[in-house]
């Protein structure tokens, strides 16, 4: 009966709740000018639908929404549904806070999802006990990133457009949009904006040649020479085939990417689909989407993707309500929507379906490069794991050592923290 009543939520069907119940809903980041107006008109209409009310927090990502879930659930004040960005769920599930999603959402919901996006939903670790392979999220969007460029740019310097570069490609095609326009002899633009800063931009490269973070039993594995081929990789586009913007190593990708982009500055960078939404308003049909390089031997195209997912609290008081709110927002149209306001991918197989997104042809590259990516691991450390990684990426780019010192002694920190935790032996 309770999933039937759940079911009947989700497809947007009138069911009265007995009583005034009231639930709280956090949701972190979204734009108080574009998404979170249509999340509300959501609210309101499920609050009518349902007579459950829903008191609505949202808590935008400079205000570090994931330390105030922690702080809210620690003090045994948690809100009864919340949006978070993934992996974050993995953290919070390793301390056995978060209800298992399993018998709450029906199945033909969870069917209806992109495989490879819920898969991240389930959890991974063996502790706590019994919580392997639990449905502990679900997805409200995805989103990949993949190649952004001035097709202008491109045109002006002969270049084909990334559709099915190599690496080696990428790097012949990069030098030559790396350029000096006005003969003053200094480069106007630059073939590649990307920053150090972002596991997203360099871990790609790694994953295509075959590198994997962790074995598949939980140890690093940074300083393999897999690992090692594909961040080599990225330390060329800076120091050998020099086509990335000065101050790349520590840049804010808004500035040295988007900024740079809309500016003519460089000619394609790497971002997500939110970012091409801003950029299509700016830059019109200059604007380009292409893949990512493929590795010339393993013929990977491997990308970063990640999503922003739903979670019910175990301390919640009213779980089935929570559900119910959940299964609204995820409709297939209430997802179709959101994502063509917000610029998100929809987590949703057959939203992704929609001409909306298969036919235009900007979004449609992004469903593509979504079917060959993957997300950032989900471990409760996965947090120290990428600052640990990033420091001393950006101390091998900025010369301070070698891709294989740098990586060898990411390889020992990693493996020494997880050994004091006891995550491994």
């Amino acid at each position: 009966m309770r999933k039937l009543l759940i079911a009947l939520v989700a497809l947007g069907t009138v069911v009265a709740a007995a009583g005034a119940t009231q639930i709280t809903f956090w949701f972190a980041g979204g734009d108080p000018k574009t998404d979170l107006p249509l999340v509300k008109q959501y609210i309101e209409e499920f609050e009518e639908a349902t007579g459950i009310k829903v008191k609505f927090v949202a808590i935008p990502w400079a205000e570090d929404p994931h330390t105030k879930i922690q702080v809210a659930i620690a003090s045994g004040k948690a809100p009864d549904l919340i949006k978070l960005g993934s992996p974050f769920e993995h953290v919070l599930a390793r301390f056995g806070v978060l209800e298992p999603l399993d018998n709450l959402i029906p199945d033909e919901v969870v069917e209806a999802f992109i495989p490879a996006v819920l898969e991240d939903s389930r959890y991974q670790a063996s502790t706590p006990k019994g919580l392997k392979g639990k449905l502990i999220s679900v997805p409200y969007f995805t989103d990949v990133r993949t190649v952004l460029y001035r097709k202008d740019i491109f045109a002006e310097r002969g270049v084909p457009e990334p559709a099915d570069w190599t690496w080696d490609d990428f790097a012949k095609y990069a030098q030559q949009l790396t350029f000096d326009r006005d003969g003053d002899g200094q480069i106007d633009v630059y073939g590649f904006g990307t920053s150090g800063r972002y596991a997203s931009q360099w871990v790609t490269f790694a994953w295509q040649a075959g590198g994997r973070i962790l074995d598949e039993n939980g140890y690093p594995a940074v300083n393999s020479p897999e690992f090692i081929e594909g961040v080599k990789f990225y330390w060329d586009l800076f120091n050998t085939y020099k086509v990335v913007p000065p101050g790349a190593v520590t840049a804010n990708l808004w500035d040295i990417g988007r900024k740079m982009l809309a500016e003519g500055k460089v000619a394609m960078y790497v971002d997500c689909g939110d970012s091409a939404k801003v950029l299509y308003e700016e830059l019109g049909d200059k604007l380009g989407v292409g893949l990512l390089p493929k590795h010339p031997v393993t013929g990977k195209r491997t990308a970063f993707s990640g999503a922003d997912s739903f979670v019910i609290p175990r301390q919640s008081r009213h779980k089935e309500e929570a559900a119910q709110l959940l299964l609204w927002l995820i409709d297939k149209d209430r997802m179709l929507e959101y994502c063509k306001v917000s610029g998100f991918l929809p987590a949703r197989q057959d939203a992704a379906d929609d001409p909306s997104f298969a036919e235009d042809p900007i979004k449609s590259m992004y469903i593509k490069q979504l079917g060959d990516s993957r997300g950032w691991i989900k471990h409760p450390e996965a947090s120290f794991i990428a600052r640990t990684l990033r420091a001393e990426i950006q101390d091998a780019l900025s010369g301070k050592r070698s891709v294989e010192e740098a990586l060898n002694r990411a390889q020992e920190a990693i493996l020494a923290y997880l050994q004091e935790k006891g995550y491994i032996r």
